[in-house]
């Protein structure tokens, strides 16, 4: 029985998905206490923060991290140390440089912005490459990061006055710590191996430039309605916008788990069948939680995060038509970075972007914070369409392939679940 437990646990498939559902229920609680202790005022600042620096982390990063795979895919040659020590050479110049700027602002966001783009250029990479080379690794270190934020979010309530600092130090934490958890991880093979940077920075530059772009784009769709929000309604409006757009989210963490280990598995040589049947999967699980969702969202709220936040589950609500949409681009994004067509993810994030913005600019003067629900909702289906018309077509899947899983799918996890693979059933 034991050996058989251990044995489901080091399934990659298995143990991301029951780690992503621990960092589910520990992100949400999380989320309760930092609502709570900042409120709504402050969430929203902290929010802003959080999405300006997701942005400029993407554009400082110079998509060097999802080059990886791809280099990893084509090379025999051992390239994480490369990898390594161009990110840290990045840290180290963007550390130096965004202090030597940030001392000439006085808005707190914006020094907030400037100071923590290093920290979050420098994870995304690290973190990246974990997660291609030790799937289960990079899951079980995320759990346990998430945890001590919760138990840091739930003493800094109880002992600490709350302010817009404390929010800034409490989000750059898990940057932080997943950054010096995968360096550690990683120090003998990075420092150990002798190798040469010569000629990579440009190579890297011309690769990562249009999947940098396409991250950029991806981001702008996730985060352009938080960015419109600013200064068209309250602060407090934006925080409870925040808790809306968190339990979607929240959903959204099912389909990057199963394409965490799909990337991987494509990457060692898996094809499009092995898409088709993520996505199907993603579908429907999905479809289950989304039902729980629209059930107890309202109810859900009022009592953990109380009234202050009562409008988030008509955001929820909006946000939910969405997820279904982002299934299938983060599958097929993610599919199309690997095998090379990267400017393919810019073109279709570009027109999803452009319509994400002009339905902003028409719905948020009218309807507030539910407009930008339903701007994002639409944005999303574009991007879904596009991505989903281009690989049927490309790759000769039958649309209905990608809808929800059938019997023999059941039957499909359920050996993979076992560790047996389908040649061997």
């Amino acid at each position: 029985m034991k050996l058989n437990l251990q044995k489901t646990l080091r399934n990659p498939y298995v143990f991301s998905v029951v780690s992503k559902v621990i960092v589910v229920l520990v992100g949400f609680l999380f989320t309760v206490a930092l609502s709570r202790y900042l409120g709504a005022d402050i969430k929203g600042r902290v929010t802003y923060v959080t999405s300006i620096t997701n942005i400029t982390a993407i554009v400082f990063g110079f998509g060097m991290h999802q080059a990886y795979p791809w280099h990893r895919r084509q090379t025999k040659d051992d390239i994480l140390p490369i990898f390594f020590r161009l990110a840290m050479l990045q840290l180290l110049l963007y550390t130096l440089l965004s202090v030597a700027v940030a001392v000439w602002f006085s808005n707190p966001k914006l020094i907030a912005i400037i100071l923590l783009t290093p920290i979050m250029v420098y994870d995304r990479t690290v973190s990246y490459i974990t997660m291609i080379e030790e799937p289960n690794r990079k899951n079980a270190v995320e759990m346990i990061v998430n945890i001590a934020e919760l138990l840091l979010v739930v003493a800094l309530w109880i002992f600490v006055p709350r302010s817009f600092l404390i929010g800034v130090c409490i989000i750059v934490f898990k940057d932080l710590a997943l950054a010096i958890v995968y360096t550690l991880r990683w120090r003998k093979r990075v420092f150990g191996a002798k190798v040469s940077l010569r000629g990579w920075v440009p190579q890297l530059v011309r690769f990562g430039f249009f999947p940098m772009l396409a991250l950029l784009m991806t981001t702008l769709n996730y985060r352009v309605d938080v960015i419109m929000l600013e200064g068209r309604v309250s602060d407090a409006q934006i925080g409870i916008y925040s808790v809306g757009v968190m339990l979607a989210e929240k959903l959204w963490l099912i389909p990057d788990a199963m394409k965490e280990v799909m990337v991987g598995k494509i990457v060692k040589g898996s094809g499009t069948e092995e898409v088709a049947f993520v996505t199907r999967v993603c579908n429907t699980i999905c479809l289950a939680v989304a039902l729980g969702l629209v059930c107890f969202g309202n109810p859900f709220i009022r009592l953990f995060f109380g009234k202050e936040y009562d409008g988030a589950y008509q955001v929820t609500l909006i946000l939910l038509l969405g997820v279904f949409f982002l299934i299938y681009f983060k599958m097929l994004a993610s599919y199309n970075i690997v095998i090379g067509k990267q400017f393919v993810n810019f073109v279709f994030l570009g027109i999803s972007v452009v319509g994400n913005v002009i339905a902003n600019l028409l719905l948020i003067p009218a309807y507030g914070i539910r407009g930008a629900g339903f701007a994002s909702v639409i944005s999303y289906g574009i991007c879904s369409v596009l991505f989903l018309c281009y690989f049927c077509r490309t790759a000769r899947v039958p649309f209905r392939t990608m809808l929800f899983a059938g019997v023999s799918d059941f039957k499909k996890m359920r050996r993979k679940l076992k560790g047996v693979s389908d040649s061997e059933s």
